[in-house]
């Protein structure tokens, strides 16, 4: 299987996906369809469609958000943390950030995060791709030869996901530890029963605007089913992207995609995406983006020690990575963070730092969701390097401003351990996320 060479490109005013795929007929022996990659997508520039018009579509009722005049929170190597009513630039010249009437500049190297808004999945199929992103939307349709499936998505418009990169079509509270593939199967469908799900192996075909088409292991021919006769479609044999992203976009409607930045104005972020398509995303559709180069995010790397415990017993909920402990959208003071870890009290995870290494930084909140619980939540937060504690924060509570952890130095080998402690309410509701918690690499590391 030849790498994928592209994962979006733009056509007919949306953003697309585009790969080649063998062309299969269904009139052969034996049926057989392969999933393989494709071609570079045609270099265009176009603007991502009207959230608002393709919500009114998909019937959706998107939360409000906010305008860039309302601030914008940016995140920056040197430890420094801007809130911003204006940012400018690209890539090239470095960036100017409006801040309290004063011009900010700083280069595009010194960038961590831009928070923009809250993201939230919405309630549609969540179509994951290799490597850990995703799109949220309603299958619209798909081609003859079974390259890929139409999707449209109340932020992003309609759209084109190849099946080389696709891993899953999963419905609303559907967990992948819910539904296991096993070994020797290669694409499976779950269908709802009263007492579970059933798995049927067999041949994914295409996608259309019926659905998709799927002939299970036995069967003479294949069949047709509507989205809302499978829980999911779980495939194996895809592919990654060829190389990192510098930055993930998390998107408002929680879709995560791996991009370029090379800009900002006033009308939102100028990104290229991986078949290098640009696009520009409206500041009302970014929930927040995130570099990936030259950095190491303790989301991607596996602890050394972890210890977790309720106050009475067992953990009530395990740590996470990405996501809230609860499973949600990483979310502090209605602002999306795209990396980090959710966790409950008591916990504990300490991480070896990584060669190359030379700084530590985080923040640290409740997560947003505690303030809706009829709880008085409460807890004590602290880092330690080498067991010498570096931050602590006795005083932790939903809604409070967000704690900065700071930029503390590192030396590989050096261990960092993050700790949240049961504080005044016992354990009730301590829902805590780990912000942006990485360590600065040295550039090429």
């Amino acid at each position: 299987m030849k790498r994928l060479a592209s994962l979006l490109g733009i056509a007919h005013g949306t953003v697309g996906l585009r790969a080649q795929r063998q062309t299969v007929s269904l009139i052969e022996s034996a049926p057989k369809a392969v999933r393989h990659s494709g071609s570079l997508a045609r270099r265009r520039r176009r603007r991502f469609c009207s959230a608002a018009l393709v919500a009114s579509c998909l019937g959706l009722g998107l939360a409000p958000v906010r305008a860039q005049g309302e601030g914008l929170s940016i995140d920056l190597r040197s430890g420094r943390k801007l809130v911003a009513q204006r940012l400018v630039g690209d890539q090239a010249s470095g960036y100017v950030a409006k801040v309290g009437g004063q011009a900010v500049r700083f280069s595009h190297a010194d960038l961590v995060a831009i928070q923009q808004g809250a993201a939230a999945a919405p309630e549609l199929l969540r179509f994951e791709l290799v490597g850990g992103e995703r799109v949220f939307g309603a299958i619209v349709g798909g081609d003859a030869d079974g390259d890929e499936v139409r999707v449209l998505s109340p932020v992003l418009g309609e759209l084109g996901v190849p099946l080389d990169r696709l891993a899953a079509a999963v419905h609303p509270g559907v967990h992948s530890g819910d539904q296991v593939v096993p070994e020797g199967v290669d694409e499976a469908l779950f269908l709802e029963t009263p007492r579970g799900y059933d798995l049927v192996a067999g041949t994914l075909f295409r996608f259309g605007a019926d659905g998709l088409e799927f002939q299970a292991d036995g069967d003479a021919e294949a069949r047709w089913y509507a989205p809302r006769k499978f829980s999911a479609l779980r495939l194996r044999g895809g592919v990654d992207r060829e190389v990192v992203a510098g930055f993930t976009l998390l998107t408002r409607s929680a879709d995560r995609l791996g991009v370029t930045l090379d800009g900002c104005n006033e009308q939102g972020v100028q990104v290229t995406l991986e078949g290098g398509a640009s696009a520009l995303v409206a500041w009302r559709d970014v929930g927040c983006l995130v570099v990936e180069r030259d950095v190491r995010h303790l989301s991607t790397m596996q602890p050394s020690e972890v210890v977790e415990r309720g106050f009475d017993g067992p953990a009530v909920l395990r740590w996470q990575r990405d996501q809230s402990v609860a499973g949600g959208e990483l979310g502090a003071r209605r602002r999306a963070y795209g990396r980090g870890l959710g966790v409950h009290s008591k916990s504990r995870l300490t991480y070896v730092v990584p060669d190359g290494a030379t700084h530590f930084r985080a923040a640290v909140a409740f997560d947003d969701v505690v303030s809706a619980l009829p709880l008085r939540a409460h807890a004590v937060a602290r880092v330690a390097r080498n067991r010498e504690v570096l931050f602590l924060a006795e005083d932790l509570r939903p809604g409070a401003p967000i704690r900065d952890v700071g930029l503390h130095p590192v030396e590989p080998g050096d261990t960092i351990t993050l700790e949240v402690e049961f504080g005044e309410g016992r354990d009730l509701g301590d829902r805590v996320d780990w912000l942006l918690p990485l360590f600065l690499m040295r550039r090429g590391a």
